[in-house]
């Protein structure tokens, strides 16, 4: 009896294995994994860093898809300072420069940059105001300015938090943004390299801050919350920013330097 109910115990135990591997097997049939992106050094094709050193006009720009509102980011002391300044100080003023080469929709890539922003940066303006700056994607268009945008910056509220945060904007012409993924910083820490990649295989955006993650990756494919309706052929707009709300930036203004692209 005993050596019966062994062999039939084998059968079992046989036939559920292989289900187990046809179950396996329909699952991946069903759900085709996609292949990981290699952001390896040893895979980069092309890259660059500008260093703030001379000639800032030739590597960003303004252009008529991003434009600024009261504010400039322009070279002083071999940086990008960031200075806002209008008699108007509860509307948002806006510096957005538009980096010489658009990256690749078909290819993996990163951008990053140093942000610098000083303990004692305000002389005016309550515990609303606040000040930030960083790097941005955005989809091109033709006519009229980019209405979606991936806005990653590091920014301080006056009396308040330092945080970092990327914000997936649909429609930044008028509407609030959909996505927000946000990290406090210490409200001691004034510096900060922020990075943002793009994963060819997924379509996916993230934000890093010193080389660790901020929030979640986002699509911006069919898949995502946002579909910015690219095809392999496409390009994106990327660049550095800068922002002042309820104050102005005359003085001890926030910084960038290094910025960096690499394609894989």
């Amino acid at each position: 009896m005993k050596k019966t109910i062994l062999s039939i115990g084998i059968i079992a135990l046989s036939i559920l294995v292989m289900v187990s591997c046809n179950d396996d097997n329909d699952d991946d049939n069903q759900t085709p994994k996609v292949s990981s992106c290699d952001f390896n050094s040893s895979s980069v094709s092309a890259t660059a860093t500008y260093d703030f050193g001379t000639n800032i006009s030739k590597q960003f720009t303004q252009n008529s898809r991003w434009e600024s509102n009261n504010a400039d980011i322009t070279l002083v002391n071999g940086k990008g300072q960031l200075t806002a300044n209008s008699a108007d100080v509860s509307q948002a003023l806006e510096a957005w420069k538009l980096y010489k080469l658009q990256m690749p929709y078909n290819k993996s890539w990163e951008i990053s940059i140093e942000v610098y922003i000083p303990a004692y940066w305000n002389s005016n303006g309550g515990n609303q105001a606040q000040v930030g700056a960083g790097i941005f994607v955005g989809k091109p268009v033709v006519s009229g300015q980019s209405s979606k945008v991936y806005e990653c910056n590091f920014a301080v509220v006056n009396g308040g938090e330092r945080f970092v945060q990327a914000q997936l904007v649909a429609n930044r012409l008028g509407a609030d943004p959909i996505d927000v993924q946000r990290t406090v910083l210490s409200k001691s820490k004034e510096a900060g390299i922020l990075k943002i990649q793009f994963c060819s295989a997924d379509k996916k955006l993230s934000l890093y801050i010193d080389n660790k993650k901020v929030g979640a990756s986002r699509a911006i494919n069919s898949s995502g919350l946002d579909n910015w309706n690219l095809s392999n052929s496409d390009v994106m707009d990327v660049g550095i920013m800068g922002f002042a709300e309820n104050t102005i930036i005359t003085s001890n203004q926030p910084t960038l330097d290094n910025f960096t692209y690499k394609i894989y």
